[in-house]
């Protein structure tokens, strides 16, 4: 056996998987330009928020550092902060909602369209016109996400190291919430939409339990503090607990938050905290994608 015969295997399977995910896109090209105009958008609003912290450093050096913080100014601690929030909200989770939503909406229509019995008569198994579904689906929208991450950490990390932002939860909130693990936050909603869609098949019932299912799974993980058994030095750092079960969450817009954790963090935290939040979240995808192949297996057995 040659060389040649050997390596043949892998770029069949990449070639096989190409057009299926040409297909997708071609599919999906209304919906992804109706989402890329408020990506565009929001990406020019942030960089215009980021702009706008040189007239906040200007007021400061101006009225002093406790008048900037303490007083009413057009571009004070607390005015710049509430903005830099309101950033925080359009990017920190509905990303993830939206993915879980059409992911859902897609797998979903697959069956009760009987579109299923397509991919059956096919030289491409289901399990493989499924999965190159989903990845191109997780693709998509990590790429579509990738930019807003990328410049509002960019702007939440100038104004954290400034000093230009109100002291406690909201200057926490605003700089630890954004960065990698939006994307695995994407990921999770995509392998909720794939797991939901495929266990319902119907998908205006997906449509609806993909995003319920990517909220309480994160709230879930938030509630347990989990990431303190990753994040190893956080474990000493963190006092306090809200009582009330899963009603004594804190929230940052959707997004469940543990107030105790995030103001226990510093400056030095924000990579180790990201990246054990974001392996988790990632760990909690690929088990619904599991759970997925397997109903999917198990119906067309």
């Amino acid at each position: 056996m040659t060389a040649t015969t050997l390596g043949s295997p892998t770029p069949r399977r990449t070639a096989a998987r190409l057009p299926l995910s040409r297909l997708l896109i071609r599919q999906l090209r209304v919906p992804l330009a109706l989402l890329l105009l408020p990506v565009l958008g929001m990406c020019l609003q942030l960089a215009h928020h980021y702009e706008g912290w040189a007239d906040a450093v200007a007021l400061r050096d101006h009225v002093g550092s406790q008048a900037y913080h303490l007083g009413r100014y057009a571009d004070d601690a607390h005015h710049k902060t509430a903005e830099l929030l309101a950033d925080n909200t359009s990017i920190v989770f509905r990303p993830a909602l939206y993915a879980a939503a059409l992911t859902g909406l897609l797998t979903g229509r697959e069956w009760d369209s009987r579109r299923i019995t397509l991919a059956l008569t096919q030289s491409v198994t289901p399990r493989r016109w499924f999965t190159t579904r989903w990845a191109t689906l997780a693709i998509l929208f990590t790429v579509l996400t990738l930019p807003l991450v990328v410049l509002y950490q960019r702007s939440a990390a100038h104004a954290y190291r400034l000093d230009l932002l109100v002291h406690g939860v909201d200057q926490q909130t605003a700089y630890f919430t954004i960065g990698p693990v939006t994307l695995a936050y994407v990921v999770l909603g995509v392998a909720a939409g794939a797991f939901t869609g495929t266990w319902l098949r119907r998908s205006w019932l997906a449509v609806v339990a993909a995003p319920a299912l990517t909220w309480l799974l994160t709230a879930l993980l938030v509630r347990s503090r989990a990431v303190l058994l990753v994040d190893f030095p956080l474990l000493s750092q963190v006092h306090g607990f809200h009582s009330g079960g899963l009603l004594g969450l804190q929230f940052n817009d959707l997004l469940a938050q543990d107030t105790y954790l995030v103001n226990s963090l510093s400056s030095g935290d924000y990579w180790g905290y990201q990246i054990a939040s974001s392996l988790l979240v990632l760990a909690l995808a690929v088990l619904l994608v599991h759970g997925a192949l397997r109903i999917l297996r198990r119906r067309l057995a």
